[in-house]
């Protein structure tokens, strides 16, 4: 899990520093950045600084401007700076001193993503459901907020950014975090299926209907699957009354049909 999480990480600032798509020609453009960037996250094999608010007061984002200094001066005093990042010297080395941002706002998201198993007449055989909240914050100094839950009691197996005081979730089931400036993924969690009492009802209903045809006088068999799916006002993941100052969006929806080997 170490290594997994950290290789997300490194690629989530790749997409901070080259943008996204961070892709093979990104990586082969900036290759002396991506290699500083090596050198700060990995110390010893052991990872080091994965902040990226932190990376970037040490190793400058390429800019045109750096590339050309980088290519007259024949070193890479372009892109790694001379002094340690202020946050290096604090107990938050996620959040750099002296921010300022006009005007002061922070945005949150809550993400989920529903796995579920559907029989033929659209009844949810097994589910689960994985959430994250991802923040853009835009504060000035350093904020301390405060992140309550209306039933936190559903929220199972959860990890938090580092910036989330993780005794006083476990104290109050509440979120006390000071942010980093900028976006990050603030908690991921799941929701425990004992929380829904009265069953699973998905905000989505997904019934198929499957037809076949016999040809070649009765040798073969061609088939055909019409797939109805249809959004529902109500569901147990959400409740409308709650909802009324903003909508609820339905996205990436995928659906899995497995057929046997011997299907052509």
């Amino acid at each position: 899990l170490l290594i997994l999480e950290f290789l997300h990480r490194v690629a989530d600032i790749f997409v901070e520093y080259f943008g996204s798509p961070a892709d093979e020609s990104a990586i082969k453009d900036n290759f002396s950045t991506v290699y500083q960037l090596l050198e700060e996250t990995l110390d010893n094999g052991w990872p080091l600084t994965t902040e990226p608010n932190a990376l970037q007061a040490m190793i400058r984002p390429p800019t045109v401007m750096g590339k050309l200094q980088s290519v007259v001066t024949g070193g890479s005093n372009a892109i790694v700076s001379d002094a340690l990042p202020s946050g290096t010297i604090s107990n938050m080395p996620w959040r750099r001193a002296g921010v300022k941002h006009h005007p002061n706002e922070i945005y949150i998201d809550i993400i989920e993503e529903i796995d579920a198993i559907v029989d033929m007449v659209g009844n949810v055989i097994s589910f689960d459901v994985g959430g994250s909240i991802q923040v853009q914050s835009n504060l000035s100094g350093v904020p301390d907020l405060l992140l309550t839950f209306k039933d936190p009691s559903v929220i199972d197996d959860c990890s938090f950014h580092p910036c989330v005081r993780y005794s006083r979730y476990e104290t109050d089931q509440v979120l006390s975090f000071v942010p980093p400036d900028g976006n990050f993924t603030m908690m991921r969690y799941r929701v425990k299926p004992s929380a829904l009492q009265m069953g699973f009802s998905p905000p989505m209903s997904c019934i198929p209907q499957i037809s076949y045809i016999s040809t070649d006088g009765g040798l073969s068999l061609n088939g055909k699957i019409d797939i109805k799916i249809t959004a529902r006002t109500i569901s147990t993941l959400f409740n409308m009354a709650s909802t009324k100052k903003g909508s609820v969006i339905i996205e990436d929806v995928a659906v899995t049909i497995p057929f046997p080997k011997i299907v052509k």
